[in-house]
């Protein structure tokens, strides 16, 4: 696996694992619990995180298919993710796209690690088969960008 990619994602992973380390702290029914009628519950949050992931892996593997048209990176797209770290950074709220709005209803924080730690292995896999040559080009963008 390309280094920087390797490094970028035991980072994201450890975060990861410290997020669910964090919330073994509660019990299921608190973290199930909507703040409000309009707001997600922590299970909800948990499992919009996991369809991003899950869709970002499922374009991925197609994109990847075939590398020879993707474009290295460049300011552009460096700009644009600059910017989806600016929104993140500054907590800006915008309508999640609805292939990512929380399904699940109630489930365990178990339940949800378990599938949550499947995601993240085949998201491994996919950086592992990536050639190095191949890591700098501009094969996803964000939903936001």
């Amino acid at each position: 696996m390309n280094t920087k990619l390797e490094k970028d994602f035991k980072q994201l992973d450890a975060v990861t694992q410290n997020l669910f380390a964090y919330l073994k702290k509660d019990p299921d029914n608190v973290l199930n619990k909507k703040p409000s009628l309009q707001a997600w519950s922590i299970v909800e949050i948990l499992d919009h995180l996991m369809l991003a992931e899950e869709f970002s892996l499922k374009y991925l593997q197609k994109k990847v298919l075939d590398t020879s048209t993707a474009k290295e990176e460049n300011l552009k797209v460096k700009w644009r993710w600059f910017l989806v770290k600016l929104v993140f950074a500054f907590n800006i709220n915008f309508k999640a796209p609805q292939v990512v709005v929380p399904t699940i209803g109630a489930a365990t924080l178990a339940e949800m690690e378990t599938r949550w730690n499947a995601i993240r292995v085949q998201i491994i896999q996919l950086l592992q088969s990536l050639k190095d040559e191949d890591a700098n080009k501009d094969l996803w963008k964000h939903a936001i960008a």
